[in-house]
């Protein structure tokens, strides 16, 4: 067996044992909801942007992740309102995701609170890449209305990726250049 055999094969392994995690903290989740508990419960801001992608991978594994241009968005952004941001990643998380998987009504132009709203890209939709494979963004929560003003304008582009059962962040919390703007 060659070294990039061995590799791949154990790149397959390791994508197998992190699927069957996943799929066991879904089980888990569930049974905590089922008590009537929140999963989430626990969770604080984070206080720096410094901390964002950290605190996304701690405590969203398997339901949310940041693709590399989003994890590169929040190392030193203009907007200022980390937990605006983090409370809407914790939107996508829950039911935002629970609406892709179970068919719990439409996102769009769902109202999350304080000027904040889930809708369609429409014309400025796009692919990316994730883990090797092409995603369509199709998504966005925004606010600041159609001002450009980078810190007061929030933007979250993502994706629901079918095959591992999570929203994955395209890219954040600013405006993407696209034909429109």
């Amino acid at each position: 067996m060659t070294l990039a055999e061995a590799e791949s094969d154990r790149a397959d392994l390791a994508e197998k044992q992190l699927h069957a995690a996943w799929a066991r903290v879904e089980q888990l989740e569930a049974a905590v909801l089922k008590r009537g508990d929140d999963v989430d419960a626990g969770i604080t801001i984070p206080d720096a942007w410094d901390d964002f992608a950290q605190w996304c991978e701690s405590n969203f594994s398997g339901r949310l992740s940041l693709a590399p241009s989003a994890r590169k968005g929040v190392k030193k952004p203009a907007f200022q309102d980390i937990r605006k941001a983090a409370e809407c990643i914790q939107w996508l998380a829950n039911e935002a995701r629970n609406r892709f998987l179970e068919g719990g009504g439409a996102l769009a132009n769902i109202t999350l609170g304080d000027g904040i709203m889930n809708a369609p890209c429409g014309n400025d939709e796009y692919t990316f890449e994730f883990q090797g494979r092409r995603l369509l963004a199709s998504w966005h929560i925004k606010s600041g209305g159609n001002t450009r003003q980078p810190e007061r304008c929030l933007r979250i582009y993502y994706a629901f990726d079918d095959q591992t059962r999570q929203i994955i962040v395209s890219d954040m919390p600013a405006h993407l250049r696209t034909a429109a703007s």
